[in-house]
């Protein structure tokens, strides 16, 4: 117990005696954090803007005016039985005059043509929606089929898809940016440590060489500049934390309005604050280890 005491109290020594290298050191840790969870927000405010782009691809099937009731369930029934259709509204010949009529209520020109033709111009129409994105090509591939094409006007396919394409295009060049910017502050960490640990260790040099000459371990050597990684690990992500909740709780509202979702980053990072910080504490512990072990062991051999 007395041992781990000591321990302890070289370390806190150490830690607080160079406090401007400590500083730096800690800085270039809650950089490198703060990277990574940067990389953790765009994925995931990238995926739920494409979850809410892919909820409004559809496929509007227009029939042809002439085209019967029937022969318009007909249709319906045979993409209800493919198993790429999510779902299927139906809108009749009346329905889509009405609704032609309140989205032109304000030209009159128009509704006075309308007036004047004896009969609906219109047909009735489907509103096709698919499981996934990949499925719609292969419905419209069905509609085209002779049997269905011939009685159908036009098919107008309101594809999203570039856009869901673009969107993760530009989420993977951000991700790769921010994950490279991770990987340089992570490099960095190493070195800052590793040279950090070295000038404490130099400093030391003559007591560790008296501490191995009357019979200390490696351990007790080494375990004051491994906790003091450890002490490093714990504040960077400690920090992090204290950085990274007012940033979402500053960015939530814009999330909100930007994506029309109700989607909640705050809670995403509380429902996940184990996995995320638990993992971000076990990487920047180990990192702090690594380098300390490398920076010490040299020393330990008398």
């Amino acid at each position: 117990m007395s041992s781990i005491l000591r321990v302890l109290k070289f370390a806190t020594q150490d830690f607080f005696r160079n406090f401007w290298l400590s500083f730096v050191t800690l800085t270039i840790l809650v950089l490198a954090l703060f990277s990574i969870n940067l990389l953790i927000i765009f994925n995931v405010i990238a995926k739920d803007a494409i979850l809410v782009i892919e909820d409004k691809i559809n496929i509007n099937v227009y029939f042809k005016p002439e085209i019967s009731e029937d022969q318009v369930q007909a249709v319906k029934k045979y993409l209800q039985s493919l198993i790429q259709v999510k779902d299927i509204v139906y809108i009749s010949k009346e329905q889509a005059l009405e609704d032609f009529k309140e989205r032109h209520k304000d030209n009159p020109k128009i509704l006075a043509s309308l007036d004047e033709l004896d009969k609906n111009p219109l047909g009735a129409s489907l509103l096709v929606t698919a499981k996934t994105t990949n499925d719609y090509p292969k419905i419209l591939e069905y509609l085209s089929d002779p049997q269905y094409d011939s009685l159908i006007e036009s098919k107008n396919f309101d594809d999203h898809k570039l856009v869901i394409e673009r969107i993760s295009s530009i989420t993977q060049k951000v991700n790769t940016g921010v994950a490279t910017i991770a990987i340089i502050f992570t490099l960095i960490s190493l070195l800052i440590i590793f040279n950090a640990i070295r000038m404490a260790i130099y400093t030391h040099k003559d007591d560790i060489m008296a501490m191995k000459l009357l019979g200390a371990t490696n351990w007790f050597v080494q375990a004051p500049f491994l906790l003091e990684g450890v002490f490093f690990g714990l504040l960077s992500v400690i920090v992090t934390i204290m950085i990274i909740y007012p940033l979402i709780g500053f960015i939530q509202p814009y999330i909100g309005s930007l994506l029309e979702t109700d989607f909640n980053l705050i809670n995403y990072f509380n429902q996940n604050f184990v996995a995320i910080f638990g993992l971000e504490l076990l990487g920047a512990i180990l990192i702090n280890l690594v380098s300390s072990y490398w920076a010490v062991s040299k020393y330990v051999r008398v």
